[in-house]
């Protein structure tokens, strides 16, 4: 019976690449042609035209965070298409992130050299090929190649749309501002699980990465058309500019870097440990594991403004332990509650804890750069991000395979409790 099942999932898999061959090709070259009519146009930052920069950065982090949650649910079937032991889907998941960690600090720069818009246009193209690729692949080798693309895309247009955010934001709001864009990062990652999971149960594995690389490709061109021309100043030639990785001294800076990565290594873990421990022990649907991690992103998306603003009011350190103690507290019950109602509720309040520790930790770290250099900051945030959440897939893999789910789940716990420990500790210092 199972092998009649996934033998009909990838034969409706083959059959909606089929089909969607002869439409998708065309549709995107005149998506990439109706942007390129929009390159001349630009618009202004005032009024209406900054609430469009606004919306515009915000969505492609959106974006960002979907293609993150997008393969979750459909891992189950992406081990028994590709033959993948535990292992290689963390290789997988962790594709993603490598590109970053290499390109996050050229890109960075690149962005305060050459203006926000064209780095996150070219991004979201980058984010359409990616998708493509993993669509038509049916081995891991080009999944992972797809995978890396995607991660150059999202390295791309997470730095530019970022910086613009934080370029836009109000003095001493900063913080509350930065958190509203990352509940949109969080909304992405809702809607990322569900559509993976919706979509690719009922209609086949292709189908979420159709649309994804559709909607990138309209979203870049909405920003090559409304993001406004900046004006660079040329830098002087006999002045240096700073490595960012400079400013990252103080103990201060090293505890947001340390936040920042933790978290991004959490995330990273439970993408992969979450989804194949659902299916294993309950049998758990993909369409229900996206609705699930759709659920459970839901909670981080209502905690990042509120925790934001805190940051603000109260200081970034707290917060910031605060979501790391609420992240210890989830893996231990993923381990201890039974049945997927447990699963749920560990999840959701997993969810929370990642608003809060990421709200308080990336405007801590955009605290520590001028105005000058938000294109770095941003490289540096994505470039810690990218790596926690390399390591992450990587690590649960092998747990994984040594001693299964609980053994990765109370390890993430143990991890996450001494890291809320240091963080307070040195509130007090």
């Amino acid at each position: 019976m199972e092998l009649s099942l996934n033998s009909a999932q990838s034969t409706s898999t083959n059959s909606w690449v089929r089909l969607g061959q002869p439409y998708l090709v065309p549709l995107i070259r005149h998506i990439v042609q109706f942007m390129g009519l929009l390159l001349a146009k630009g618009a202004t930052t005032d009024g209406r035209g900054r609430i469009a920069v606004m919306a515009i950065a915000t969505a492609a982090i959106a974006l960002d965070s979907i293609l993150l949650g997008l393969i979750v649910p459909l891992l189950p079937e992406v081990e028994v298409r590709t033959g993948a032991s535990k292992a290689g889907l963390g290789i997988a998941m962790a594709a993603y992130a490598i590109p970053i960690v290499l390109l996050a600090l050229p890109f960075g720069a690149l962005a305060d050299r050459i203006g926000r818009r064209p780095l996150l246009v070219a991004g979201l193209l980058l984010t359409a090929v990616g998708s493509v690729a993993i669509l038509a692949s049916e081995a891991l080798g080009p999944l992972i190649a797809g995978r890396a693309i995607q991660g150059v895309g999202s390295a791309a247009s997470w730095i530019a749309g970022l910086a613009l955010v934080s370029d836009l934001a109000s003095h001493g709001r900063r913080g509350q501002t930065i958190g509203i864009a990352l509940a949109a990062n969080s909304a992405g990652a809702i809607f990322g699980p569900a559509l993976g999971g919706v979509l690719g149960g009922a209609f086949g594995f292709s189908v979420p990465f159709i649309l994804v690389a559709v909607g990138a490709c309209l979203l870049g061109g909405l920003a090559a058309g409304v993001l406004p021309r900046e004006r660079i100043s040329p830098p002087d030639p006999g002045q240096a500019r700073p490595n960012p990785l400079s400013k990252l001294r103080g103990r201060e800076v090293l505890a947001a870097v340390a936040v920042t990565m933790g978290g991004a290594s959490a995330i990273g873990m439970i993408d992969v440990i979450s989804p194949l421990d659902l299916d294993e022990r309950f049998g758990v649907s993909a369409t229900e594991i996206g609705l699930i991690f759709a659920a459970a992103i839901a909670f981080d998306s209502l905690a990042g403004p509120f925790a934001g603003g805190a940051g603000d009011r109260l200081g970034r350190r707290p917060v910031a332990a605060l979501g790391l103690l609420v992240l210890a507290v989830s893996a231990a019950l993923l381990a201890l509650l039974p049945g997927v109602a447990g699963a749920v509720v560990g999840l959701c309040l997993f969810g929370a804890g990642v608003g809060i520790a990421f709200a308080a930790a990336v405007p801590w770290l955009d605290d520590c750069f001028g105005e000058l250099d938000r294109g770095a900051a941003y490289g540096v945030v994505n470039l810690v991000y990218a790596t926690g959440y390399a390591g992450g897939p990587l690590l649960a893999g092998v747990l994984f395979e040594l001693g299964g789910a609980m053994l990765a789940y109370w390890i993430m716990a143990g991890l996450a409790a001494f890291g809320a420990i240091a963080v307070a500790a040195g509130n007090r210092r």
